[in-house]
């Protein structure tokens, strides 16, 4: 009972759809006998109709013209049309503005027969193009004309120019590109280490602003040596600093001894490696201590390391603070890193790229690594147990710091070489019925639906193995509507081309 309740809205809701927009369109019809011309040239879509030409006979042209940068009807400019014979005599007509939005209706009568080139001159600030639309034939006589071809018996979709311009509608050709093959995965945008700087308070006491300057502000730039805020340190606090260092020189004298040890064999490789890493550890824990403060009358000046954002600020103004404690981070975005999850099924593939696409929130372009002067940097020597995933890292500059750190992507890692394929926009693939299908447009108002077979996807485009030709055009944008229209009793007979 609820499938035939669906059914029937359905079938309700294509009647008024397709019955309400073929309102005030000055009921055209296109009648037998009747030529049509679609034609796209860089900047415009033309879809013309006219009747047979003959001598003598007025001749209404409906020509419909498309602005390409939004689909939408051209509302403003001037159309001069000309025709030129094989002999040489030379027709010109012209309308200075659309009758009506989007089209324009020229009336030409020819004194000759013979075959004419078309050629179309629009002028407006909406856009300007020039067409050359080929060929067409003007007869001696109404007995000459020949007979009207009959319909083909395939059923086709009629969606009207006017339907096209009050929605948002797109079409895109099947075109051979590049594609390459991919491993899914799921990932996340990360700072990079050097890029990114804790800091710490190197004693315990009270948080103040710097010298006449301010408290620093969450998203604030900072530079590298900017003082961010003094310190005035509790009585005890100098301990804490010659501990640091105390600590960082011992290990350095062992390290040295050890090394010494080790070059003559007297100590084993693992004593080196300890002395080594204890060593590293304290040499850093100095290092940004040292980059961190400055010494003064009073106190001490924590400054920043690096050039950044505040990402984080933990204290404020007037705040005691104990040694150790960290105080805010500071990080630099010009260059980040992307976390790609990959499965443990398909890590082996993407062990072995070098490239790396990814979509992010908020954006609907993908973006690629290799062309933001990235590349992979590691890949992660454990398996995660609860997601059964791998990291593969990669790095990449981000102009203009669009990117947010913390941002979740979806990314394809890109997998084996390059190939030459029949390939279309993803957003024109519609899934009916458990198939991937696709809407073509035969001519300006007529469509047809196709079943695709379909293979990679690569750049937000998906190759087509089978149901496409290259040069056909497909709806990116509108195929919704256009399938509500196909659901038309019209369309069934390939019949009902009215405005």
């Amino acid at each position: 009972m609820i499938s035939v309740f669906l059914r029937a809205m359905t079938i309700l809701l294509v009647l008024l759809f397709c019955g309400c927009s073929g309102s005030n369109t000055n009921n055209r019809e296109l009648q037998p006998g009747n030529k049509s011309v679609t034609h796209y040239s860089t900047s415009t879509e033309l879809f013309m109709e006219y009747p047979p030409l003959v001598v003598g006979q007025e001749a209404k042209f409906l020509i419909h013209l498309t602005d390409l940068k939004d689909f939408k009807a051209v509302t403003q400019g001037t159309l001069r049309v000309e025709f030129k014979s094989d002999s040489g005599h030379t027709v010109r007509v012209g309308e200075s503005k659309p009758a009506r939005a989007g089209i324009f209706t020229p009336s030409v009568t020819f004194g000759s027969s013979g075959r004419f080139s078309m050629t179309m001159t629009l002028n407006g600030a909406q856009v300007s193009d020039s067409i050359i639309v080929g060929n067409i034939i003007v007869y001696a006589s109404e007995n000459e004309v020949p007979p009207a071809d009959e319909e083909s018996a395939s059923p086709f979709i009629p969606f009207l120019k006017e339907q096209q311009w009050r929605i948002d509608f797109a079409t895109a050709p099947v075109l051979k590109r590049s594609l390459q093959s991919s491993v899914p995965a799921t990932g996340e945008i990360m700072a990079k280490a050097e890029l990114c700087s804790k800091i710490v308070s190197p004693v315990a006491g009270l948080l103040l602003r710097k010298n006449n300057g301010r408290f620093p502000a969450l998203g604030a730039f900072v530079k590298q040596g900017e003082v961010l805020f003094n310190i005035s340190p509790s009585a005890d606090a100098g301990g804490n600093i010659r501990r640091i260092k105390s600590e960082y020189l011992l290990a350095k004298a062992e390290y040295e001894r050890v090394q010494r040890l080790f070059d003559k064999k007297a100590v084993a490789e693992k004593r080196f490696d300890e002395a080594k890493s204890d060593f590293e550890s304290k040499q850093a824990s100095y290092g940004s201590l040292i980059d961190q403060i400055r010494f003064t009358e009073t106190g001490y000046s924590i400054v920043s390391p690096i050039d950044g954002f505040v990402e984080s600020l933990s204290v404020s103004m007037g705040s005691h603070i104990d040694g150790g404690q960290e105080l805010m981070t500071i990080i630099n975005p010009r260059r980040l890193i992307l976390r790609a999850n990959v499965s443990a099924g398909k890590f082996e593939d993407a062990n072995n790229s070098t490239d790396a696409a990814f979509r992010i929130e908020g954006y609907e372009k993908e973006l690629r690594v290799s062309s933001l002067n990235g590349r992979k940097i590691s890949v992660g020597s454990s398996l995660d147990g609860e997601s059964r995933s791998v990291p593969v890292y990669f790095e990449f500059d981000n102009p203009q710091n669009k990117i947010k750190v913390g941002m979740y992507a979806e990314v394809s890692i890109k997998t084996g070489t390059r190939q030459e394929s029949l390939s279309i926009p993803e957003s024109a693939v519609v899934d009916e019925d458990a198939m991937q299908t696709a809407y073509v447009q035969i001519e300006g108002e007529r469509f047809e639906k196709r079943i695709l077979k379909t293979g990679i996807s690569d750049g937000g485009f998906l190759q087509v193995l089978d149901g496409l030709k290259v040069g056909e055009r497909v709806v990116t944008k509108g195929a919704y509507q256009v399938r509500l229209a196909a659901l038309s009793p019209e369309s069934a007979i390939g019949q009902g081309h009215v405005h």
